[in-house]
């Protein structure tokens, strides 16, 4: 009996051996493949977290998005969109008053070509929720520190504002008018010159793009007022001769100045109406033969002295071969007696030099008919003989 109980401990301790060591070698598989599938698990359920999540917020901006220092995170597209639009793009389309002299025009901001894109910058920023892969989007997403600061401005674009400004041209644009002469009476009357305008141009288009951009709601165009070419001052001192009357008048500054007793041509050889210049102021002026009919029988030159055509003082006119001179045959002031010259007395021809420069607009006009001499002088010398007839 002790002997089968011998054995049958020894059986059971075989038995024990065996099961202890198919313990120690089959527990770690077991455990690796529970890890395993717990690790399976995990990033299943991770996974799956994580496309729902994605799903649901791809289309969502993130917390911290600012564009155009408008904050817009946790907006959906179309919300944001809206809200950019009420806050940045709303006020280019408020009424802009723009005027210049002449012109006036009510306009908006965004019609002047000061625009900007809302959608495309929400979609920029909606862009990034796309950048690396699902687990990365979605980690910056869900921990919140996804910050996105956007720029967005209005700019222009080229050419909106063209045909504003070229009406604006048109409408400003007036031309400059010319100081003249005005002897429709058989006097002298200055129209004065009147100064033009004209948009800025260069200056129009810096002013307009300033003030859209500070938000100004009115804007003045800058002008410029261009001078008449020929102006007032041009006529400071004017001459008027009128023919008939045989009279000479200085004006200075529009007003009558002074007025003397001439003579001008004959009937045969008139004196030529219309508006000339003071081209030259000569003293002490030689006499040269103009070697015409009537002076064939004159000396080629006289000189200065008492029996000089000319006198000591002449002023030379832009028609030819017409001057306005002293003569020593005074008896001839009031008619009409010369070749076409105007005569004046001595001391009135200096008084009438030294007030008269050189550029001197001289308007002759017939006034009445011909006045004849009625005591030609019969001439003793060649020299009288000239003096008598240039």
């Amino acid at each position: 009996m002790a002997t089968r109980q011998g054995a049958e401990t020894g059986a059971f301790a075989l038995v024990r051996r065996r099961m202890s060591l198919r313990g120690r070698f089959g527990r770690g598989p077991r455990v690796a493949a529970a890890v395993l599938l717990a690790v399976a698990v995990v990033a299943g359920g991770t996974g799956a977290w994580a496309i729902r999540y994605d799903r649901h917020t791809i289309n969502i901006l993130p917390s911290d998005t600012v564009i155009g220092g408008v904050p817009v995170g946790g907006l959906r597209f179309h919300t944001a969109v809206d809200r950019l639009k009420a806050r940045l793009e709303a006020p280019l389309h408020e009424p802009i008053h723009v005027s210049a002299e002449g012109f006036q025009a009510d306009t908006t901001a965004w019609d002047m070509g000061l625009q900007l894109d809302v959608r495309s910058a929400v979609e920029k920023a909606m862009a990034a929720n796309h950048q690396g892969n699902l687990f990365d989007s979605v980690w910056r997403r869900w921990r919140g520190n996804d910050h996105r600061v956007m720029s967005l401005k209005p700019a222009w674009k080229g050419g909106l504002s063209t045909p504003l400004l070229d009406e604006a041209k048109k409408a400003v644009a007036v031309a400059p008018r010319n100081a003249r002469l005005d002897t429709s009476s058989g006097f002298v009357r200055i129209t004065p010159d009147v100064e033009g305008r004209a948009l800025d141009t260069d200056r129009a288009k810096d002013v307009l793009t300033a003030s859209l951009q500070r938000g100004d709601k009115r804007v003045q165009l800058p002008v410029v007022h261009p001078r008449a070419a020929v102006q007032s001052s041009a006529f400071a001192t004017v001459i008027l001769v009128r023919t008939g009357e045989n009279r000479l008048y200085l004006y200075k500054n529009g007003q009558l100045s002074r007025s003397y007793q001439v003579a001008t041509g004959r009937p045969q050889f008139p004196t030529p109406t219309g508006t000339f210049r003071v081209v030259g102021k000569l003293t002490n002026p030689v006499w040269i033969n103009p070697h015409d009919s009537w002076s064939a029988s004159m000396p080629e030159r006289i000189g200065p002295g008492p029996d000089n055509p000319l006198g000591t003082h002449a002023l030379a006119l832009s028609a030819s071969g017409v001057l306005i001179h002293e003569t020593p045959d005074v008896g001839s002031i009031g008619t009409n007696a010369s070749h076409g010259c105007i005569r004046m007395r001595g001391g009135d021809e200096v008084d009438l030099f030294n007030q008269v420069p050189t550029g001197t607009s001289v308007v002759i006009l017939s006034a009445g008919a011909p006045k004849p001499r009625s005591d030609t002088p019969t001439p003793q010398s060649a020299n009288q003989n000239a003096a008598v007839n240039y």
